[in-house]
């Protein structure tokens, strides 16, 4: 877990509540994470109480994270209690996402005043969605006979989550190459790699020639 060290210590006294805030203003903790402890200072370490909910921001209760909405209890001379927060994770890639953790009155509710009694919790997706390419990095030859040519597509250094790729058949120059329509059907769409998955392929439909045609060159 990666913790940013931004301390509520360092806001002037004025910005502060009197009697309850949050020891760090944001945490930013990685998605594999199983919980995060948030403390929470009860500053005139008296009997007190306090309310600690969790607030949606990108990152979403019970999709990103276990939500909070509790009572916090001190006994006399008790400065600092922690709040527990479960952190879910997922085999989707997404970007890092946001959440909040206010502190409220017991009794009333109300939002209470101050800059540090609220902390940002920014979640660090560590899946890792893979890149595409080619595995026949070379090209694929085939004869002027053939209906239909296989090409394949690969997913490489990671493979969490579903990420999809388009694609689609292009004809290079005029001259010496592969016509769409003479010697193929053009074709595109939209491959969708599942997680875990690492391959996939794309059927392209040939039109035979005559045996001694030259053999051209076509893009994908």
């Amino acid at each position: 877990m990666k913790l940013e060290n931004v301390q509520a210590k360092n806001l002037a006294e004025k910005d502060k509540n009197e009697f309850f805030g949050f020891k760090c203003l944001h945490y930013s903790v990685s998605e594999s994470t199983d919980k995060l402890q948030v403390v929470v200072y009860n500053k005139n370490r008296q009997p007190n109480r306090v309310r600690v909910t969790t607030i949606d921001g990108d990152a979403k209760a019970n999709e990103d994270y276990t939500p909070v909405d509790a009572i916090v209890e001190f006994a006399r001379g008790e400065y600092q209690k922690t709040v527990d927060i479960a952190i879910l994770d997922d085999d989707q890639w997404e970007p890092d996402e946001d959440f909040f953790v206010q502190l409220y009155d017991a009794e009333s509710n109300n939002e209470l005043f101050g800059q540090d009694t609220k902390c940002t919790i920014t979640i660090i997706d560590d899946d890792k969605p893979g890149q595409i390419f080619f595995p026949d990095a070379k090209g694929v030859k085939v004869s002027v006979k053939e209906t239909e040519v296989e090409i394949k597509v690969g997913r490489k250094n990671g493979c969490d989550g579903q990420v999809t790729v388009d694609y689609a058949t292009k004809q290079l120059g005029n001259v010496g190459v592969a016509v769409d329509g003479v010697h193929y059907t053009g074709t595109n769409g939209t491959l969708v790699f599942e997680n875990q998955e690492t391959e996939k392929s794309v059927f392209i439909q040939l039109i035979p020639q005559p045996d001694d045609e030259e053999f051209v060159d076509n893009a994908f």
